[in-house]
């Protein structure tokens, strides 16, 4: 079904807060694709424009005043929900990049060099069927530190949700990712082959670049070789976690423990962050510096849930309420320490395929409950904590 101010295959286009060059670029750029205004709207006039002629794109300037245009996102999407919202700017900002995406644009363009980009998100505003509610479910799975396990979760946990579920695992750790090496598959197509064909990302491409696992789960890995390559911006992670979560019903993204711009730009497009956390004191405070960091880019509390590994409560040098209390939030979930985990990496196999009946692996498949809104229950705190966290918070 086509969005509603769809009267014919050309997209009715609004432009909010732009110049008179870059509305001839948008113009150049759109061409017979789309209804453009004879010039841009003001800011200020932006809310009674859309809900006078409710078109199927919002295109809105970032450059003469950026924080109108992102205080103007929800209010846009209040009064016609289905509409694409577009951010246009001179130069590409990592910070605007997230700050457009938390608000509720669709795509951050730079004219001319996103010139295909604009077209097909124009293109898609008439054609594509339903909406966001057609999306799938991103999830982005984020170690406190190397080692803490997400991999071995982000692996794990599609092989729960992959008999129901189109899954794809999707490793955004391009320096050193292993999802790979952690399912035992030697693919024919990278993340890197898709890389360099971006400019014609689409779910059929998608398709061709991704590795089908026994278990059913997709993955979109990265290359057994280290390579060199450029530093990924923002809008590139965007524009692939965007094309998965069209083809597939949970995309589990694989940040490994990278604090990079891919991994910042997967936190802040993800409808759940599960972030993982080791159970020692260099673990637990990453994690505590992470939320901090998470609540700093403005990303709800609601959609974090802090995951803790390989946890041994009768060997643990701290209880569960101690962690708690240190990281001033609750833990969501616990994943028993077992020694079927470590084989299942070592042998490159899922876990459930090693012992299904282990404590981990009853464990993981209590995680799904985390991503499909269900109810999961940790054991019951302990008591008394001991505050040991004040030897790294100076507290």
């Amino acid at each position: 079904m086509r969005q509603a101010g769809s009267t014919s295959n050309v997209a009715s286009v609004v432009v909010i807060g732009v110049d008179s060059r870059s509305m001839g670029q948008i113009r150049e750029t759109l061409g017979a694709e789309a209804t453009l205004p004879a010039q841009a709207t003001k800011y200020e006039d932006a809310l009674a424009v859309v809900r006078k002629l409710r078109p199927d794109v919002v295109i809105a300037g970032f450059d003469q005043d950026y924080e109108e245009a992102i205080r103007l996102a929800p209010q846009l999407l209040a009064e016609s929900g289905r509409v694409q919202l577009v951010a246009l700017s001179a130069h590409a900002d990592s910070d605007r990049i997230r700050a457009a995406m938390r608000a509720g644009y669709r795509e951050f363009v730079v004219l001319p060099d996103d010139a295909e980009l604009l077209r097909q998100a124009v293109h898609e505003a008439i054609y594509q069927e339903g909406g966001d509610e057609d999306h799938g479910e991103v999830v982005t799975i984020w170690g406190s530190k190397g080692g803490a396990g997400a991999t071995f979760l982000a692996v794990n946990l599609a092989a729960e949700l992959s008999p129901v579920h189109r899954v794809c695992v999707v490793d955004l750790d391009f320096s050193m990712g292993d999802v790979a090496a952690f399912l035992d598959i030697n693919p024919a197509q990278t993340m890197s082959d898709l890389l360099r064909n971006l400019h014609k990302i689409d779910e059929r491409m998608l398709a061709g670049h991704v590795v089908v696992h026994p278990s059913k789960i997709h993955a979109l890995v990265q290359p057994t070789d280290l390579e060199q390559r450029e530093e990924i911006k923002g809008d590139t992670v965007m524009r692939i976690l965007t094309t998965v979560a069209r083809s597939y019903q949970y995309c589990l993204v694989d940040c490994g423990s990278r604090l990079d711009e891919p991994a910042l730009t997967a936190a802040t497009v993800a409808d759940r962050i599960l972030l993982v956390s080791s159970p020692d004191v260099p673990g637990i405070k990453n994690t505590w510096r992470r939320l901090q960091l998470l609540e700093k880019l403005g990303i709800e509390k609601s959609r974090i849930h802090v995951i803790l590994n390989r946890w041994d409560k009768r060997d643990a040098p701290f209880s569960l309420a101690d962690v708690e209390q240190n990281l001033s939030r609750k833990v969501d979930a616990s994943v028993a320490f077992d020694r079927a985990a470590t084989r299942a990496v070592n042998e490159g196999k899922l876990l459930r395929d090693v012992d299904k009946k282990c404590a981990a692996a009853r464990d993981i498949e209590s995680l799904v409950g985390l991503v499909t809104d269900g109810e999961i229950s940790v054991e019951k705190r302990a008591a008394g904590p001991i505050g040991w966290f004040s030897r790294f918070s100076g507290g």
